[in-house]
């Protein structure tokens, strides 16, 4: 007598749940990833079961030419991140689309993200979005001009540099003296 092992195998994974997962991806694929994973989810008639995908993004600024430019970064290159029930057929399906390159977890079954690490990666995201991280594009020791003021187009070094507040602190020379001065990142830029 033979013994029927196919419902063992439908059953290997199955989790009724919509838990977060990720996915390691080809290096700079991470939105062909997500377009060929959704048109890969519909045409299977999965997309009740695959309802979120995520490359997250956050806000990075920086200046020049003496302009804040707000660009967006990957907060992590090469993954992606997908809410969904999980069984062999999507497992399957999710695994075997181009440019995935592994669900992250153990071999035979995915290891879902847990509330507090996405927790953890929204709040990244949201307070990027909040204050646009700021990059300077100068160090401390810079020789720089400034562009405006009493002081307009002579050379100082920057002593202090203050990314929450935009500014640079340099040394003037007032009445033979050294005087420090904060002045708007905008407000100066680096001597030739």
């Amino acid at each position: 007598m033979q013994r029927d092992n196919t419902n063992e195998i439908k059953k290997q994974i199955e989790d009724k749940n919509f838990k977060r997962y990720v996915l390691s991806v080809t290096s700079g694929q991470e939105a062909l990833v997500i377009e060929n994973l959704q048109e890969r989810v519909n045409k299977q008639g999965l997309s009740e079961d695959v309802i979120d995908y995520l490359c997250p993004m956050i806000n990075e600024a920086s200046i020049k030419k003496g302009e804040k430019i707000v660009k967006q970064k990957k907060l992590y290159p090469w993954y992606v991140f997908f809410k969904s029930r999980m069984n062999d057929k999507i497992w399957y399906v999710v695994r075997n689309t181009p440019g995935v390159r592994l669900i992250v977890g153990a071999e035979t079954k995915p290891i879902p993200l847990s509330d507090q690490e996405y927790q953890q990666m929204m709040d990244q995201i949201t307070q990027s979005q909040e204050r646009s991280e700021l990059t300077i594009p100068y160090k401390v020791w810079d020789v720089v001009l400034l562009k405006q003021g009493d002081f307009k187009w002579m050379k100082w070094n920057i002593k202090e540099l203050d990314s929450d507040k935009w500014l640079a602190v340099v040394h003037v020379e007032m009445l033979g003296r050294l005087t420090p001065v904060a002045v708007a990142i905008d407000q100066i830029e680096l001597a030739n």
